[in-house]
């Protein structure tokens, strides 16, 4: 497994995790691609950005779904709170001072993140 966590924040297995409610659009060709190259190399590249308090990716709609299509036992996460507070910003102070709801903006959340931190962790592809 070759992960790339820039910031070393601490990593658990999101296996069972679901991808969120009105972001699961998704491409099964795409699905499919990449799970045969986990099938062969394991997990690449950098872990998904998660909530653990709702069991809900963030990021890796493709990457959450290919990962358990080729039956993959540990899918690297980091919390996104700690990905936050690892930037020197408070997630839920954030959220209250702008009005903004974790799994209904996250567009908006993540822009306050700088960007070299959203291409790192994949966060600069999340779209409405």
């Amino acid at each position: 497994m070759e992960l790339m966590n820039p910031l070393n924040l601490k990593t658990f297995n999101a296996a069972d995790y679901t991808t969120g409610g009105n972001w699961d659009f998704y491409d099964q060709d795409h699905v499919d691609e990449i799970a045969d190259s986990m099938r062969r190399n394991g997990w690449q590249g950098s872990p998904l950005v998660v909530l653990p308090e709702y069991g809900v990716s963030y990021t890796g709609t493709h990457r959450l779904r290919a990962a358990q299509a080729a039956e993959l036992d540990e899918v690297p996460a980091v919390n996104l709170a700690e990905l936050f507070t690892a930037c020197g910003l408070d997630l839920t102070e954030i959220c209250d001072k702008y009005d903004l709801g974790l799994l209904s903006d996250r567009m908006e959340i993540v822009d306050h993140l700088p960007e070299d931190v959203r291409i790192a962790y994949t966060l600069n592809d999340i779209e409405g």
